[in-house]
């Protein structure tokens, strides 16, 4: 008996000690930044797109809150484009290093990413893609469908109807102006198409003319053109553009808390029952 009591009381301090540990190591992480130092500053080779002004997570939250302002569906949608575009730097994915960039979820961010990302061998969780809009502004890079999928987020809280729209090599959104026609954007560049799908894939020089007054080669809008006219894929948002990774991203943030508490619980019943014995038999 007594030693079945020590046996539960180790036990008990040990799962104290790691909630503990993961509990302080949940609070660092509130003090941190998700963005790498410098982004948009250092290692240009590695990055494809740079805005001129790379907007820190304040700046663009609040400019994502300040477009409430906006009553015009296709103003509101054509300034949230140019202010995602703002927000995110286009980085070479597959080659920037991922503990660097944050690509790897840090530890002190949700130890659950990191814990899947570390060891299980996913290359989407070795180099993760928020669903959450709000932490990919907050770590400040992505790629075509990173962009998509926070301008997908900002039009769907202001009530904009919307899609996301998956070609082979790239991914938009589209939609739905005042007069129910439905027009393409494209955060990743930056550019407003202004177009509905059907008008860009029949007319390839409403394309051209977008990008290439955005300031875009001639060689990237080529390409850009062959990848509009070719197969595709429609989502209503973000939750359908990566519907498990959304759920189980969401979950793991709560966790993240709740586990800690579960991990330190036993102890404060150990002390309580103790305390109870005790004071029965002190009587």
């Amino acid at each position: 008996m007594v030693v079945s009591s020590r046996m539960w009381s180790t036990a008990a301090r040990l799962l104290f000690l790691i909630g503990f540990a993961l509990m302080a190591l949940n609070i660092y992480g509130l003090t941190q930044s998700l963005r790498m130092p410098e982004l948009g500053v250092k290692e240009l080779e590695k990055l494809r797109f740079v805005p001129n002004e790379v907007w820190d997570s304040k700046t663009s939250l609040k400019a994502i809150s300040n477009l409430k302002s906006v009553t015009k569906p296709t103003k509101l949608a054509n300034r949230a484009t140019l202010l995602v575009n703002k927000s995110l730097v286009h980085v070479d994915w597959p080659e920037v290093d991922p503990v660097a960039y944050r690509q790897l979820v840090p530890p002190w961010e949700n130890i659950f990413l990191w814990g899947v990302g570390e060891f299980s061998g996913l290359p989407q969780f070795e180099r993760y893609h928020y669903t959450d809009y709000r932490r990919t502004i907050e770590r400040g890079i992505g790629i075509c469908g990173d962009a998509a999928t926070v301008l997908s987020s900002v039009l769907g809280r202001f009530g904009i109807p919307n899609n996301i729209i998956s070609f082979d090599g790239h991914v938009i959104v589209e939609y739905q102006a005042r007069n129910n026609e439905w027009l393409l954007l494209d955060p990743d560049f930056g550019v407003v198409l202004g177009h509905s799908l059907a008008v860009v894939r029949e007319k390839p020089e409403v394309v051209r003319q977008a990008y290439l007054s955005a300031g875009y080669s001639a060689g990237e809008v080529e390409d850009l053109i062959k990848i509009y006219s070719g197969r595709y894929k429609k989502f209503d948002d973000t939750y359908g553009f990566m519907a498990k990774r959304y759920i189980f991203e969401r979950l793991t943030y709560v966790l993240k808390w709740i586990l800690p508490i579960l991990l330190m619980f036993p102890i404060l019943v150990l002390w309580f029952y103790r305390k109870k014995v005790n004071g029965f038999f002190g009587q």
